[in-house]
């Protein structure tokens, strides 16, 4: 049996930002046969596409200064370019600050109007009452409020509003900027500076930081712990002793693997909510027209809510023949998923005939759906309860839990990072506690 001090489930960002920076000996357990997490990359037909799709952007100037230097050479930057495609036009990203720019001069009168019936939504009793009160019934009903309702597939006013701050854009009018200088996270703006890869995907981030941690397996998929014991076992037979144990793996399934956890905390972590996504991916081998990085809909007739332009991410991935998109559709039991075929060929024609930002149905060449079951933490009102009755069971049996699924947070890749770094400054600061196998 293999002894560790501080055993780690997942090779995420948080996972191997937490190994890297930690004193203590470490080994990290990945169930999957790469790194990364929900920051892969999938590269096909001469496509590159992130799960997600993703930028680096940052209001921790640590992790800034982390990632550059793991990155050395394989690093760009650019400013973003993020657009909202909404009464039939391109918009600059987000709506609540450009939809003057809509030719239909009634909908710009009411998000006006809207606006001056504005008023503070800091006691806002839910996310639908808190857009309305924040952005006025004009914004609110011509996209705020349908947008929402398809990213997060569920009625809006089972979700809380303590995210917002740190991701719902100010209106036009407020004086807003991302924060690149420490401090709590601001929403993106129009002219953010984001950063990339120069080479590979997203995920050649964490291929980098992988190389930096002392232990890791990979393949290795977490089936049992056992608290009493301070032992896990993967599905392979391997078995590790561990004195603490750090999972980003989803609070429900850590739940069902761990030994001794009573039924009613499993039932209770069980009403922690998610959003599920289908990923439409395609590839083109036409130059694409003006494409941004990212499109945004809030129309129900366009299937995705997101859309983003992977070969506008980095010098080297605009200069290959085929392009990639990946379209980001959200679903749940209140949302289901169209057919495939309708799925594509809606959004194909939404690219092609509306956004026109490929030349014409034909310039798509290949296509595939991938299925990503945990995608965003969903913040319901009973959550904050919900992830204390975990914290309070499990700290005292040495586990702890960090990441967007370990931490249900919705948080960027960075911010997972930073949870590393702050957790193992957490752990190294703590006494050792000898290995102790049996009763």
């Amino acid at each position: 049996m293999r002894e560790v001090d501080v055993l780690i489930i997942g090779a995420g960002p948080a996972g191997l930002s937490l190994a890297h920076h930690l004193s203590a000996d470490s080994l990290i357990l990945e169930m999957e046969n790469e790194v990364g997490g929900l920051c892969r990359s999938i590269e096909r037909e001469g496509g590159v596409f992130d799960i997600g799709g993703h930028s680096f952007h940052t209001p921790h100037p640590e992790v800034r200064a982390f990632v550059e230097r793991i990155m050395g050479d394989n690093w760009e930057s650019q400013i973003r370019d993020a657009r909202v495609f909404s009464h039939g036009v391109l918009l600059p990203y987000p709506f609540q600050k450009h939809f003057e720019d809509i030719p239909d001069a009634r909908v710009v009168a009411e998000c006006k109007a809207g606006l001056e019936q504005a008023d503070s939504a800091e006691d806002a009793q839910n996310f639908q009452e808190y857009i309305i009160r924040r952005f006025g019934p004009g914004v609110a009903e011509h996209f705020m409020l349908p947008y929402n309702r398809k990213i997060w597939a569920r009625d809006i006013r089972r979700v809380s509003c303590e995210w917002t701050s740190q991701r719902v854009a100010a209106p036009k009018g407020a004086e807003e900027k991302f924060d690149t200088k420490g401090g709590e996270r601001k929403p993106l703006q129009a002219g953010t500076m984001v950063s990339y890869p120069k080479r590979g995907g997203f995920q050649a981030i964490f291929v980098a930081m992988a190389g930096h941690v002392p232990a890791l397996e990979l393949g290795q998929e977490v089936v049992e712990v056992d608290p009493s014991r301070k032992t896990a076992r993967t599905a392979s037979g391997m078995e590790v002793s561990w004195n603490r144990l750090v999972s980003t793996m989803p609070i429900p399934d850590l739940l069902e693997i761990t030994a001794g956890v009573p039924v009613e905390l499993k039932e209770v972590a069980s009403r922690l909510e998610f959003m599920s996504l289908s990923l439409l991916l395609m590839t083109v081998n036409d130059p694409l027209v003006d494409a941004p990085q990212r499109i945004y809909s809030a129309d129900a007739d366009v299937p995705p809510h997101k859309i983003a332009f992977n070969h506008t991410s980095s010098t080297e991935l605009r200069a290959r023949p085929v392009h990639g998109i990946m379209c980001e559709i959200s679903y749940s039991d209140e949302k289901p998923m169209l057919p495939r075929e309708e799925l594509e060929d809606r959004t194909i024609r939404f690219l092609a005939e509306d956004a026109k930002v490929i030349p014409s149905a034909d310039s798509v060449v290949w296509t595939d759906v991938v299925d990503v079951k945990y995608a965003y933490p969903v913040y319901t009102h009973e959550r904050p309860a919900i992830l204390q009755k975990v914290r309070e069971y499990l700290g005292p049996l040495g586990i702890t839990t960090i990441g967007r699924f370990g931490g249900w947070d919705y948080v960027n890749s960075d911010k997972c990072i930073n949870m590393g770094i702050e957790h193992a400054q957490v752990l190294d600061t703590q006494t050792p506690v000898p290995h102790s196998i049996g009763g």
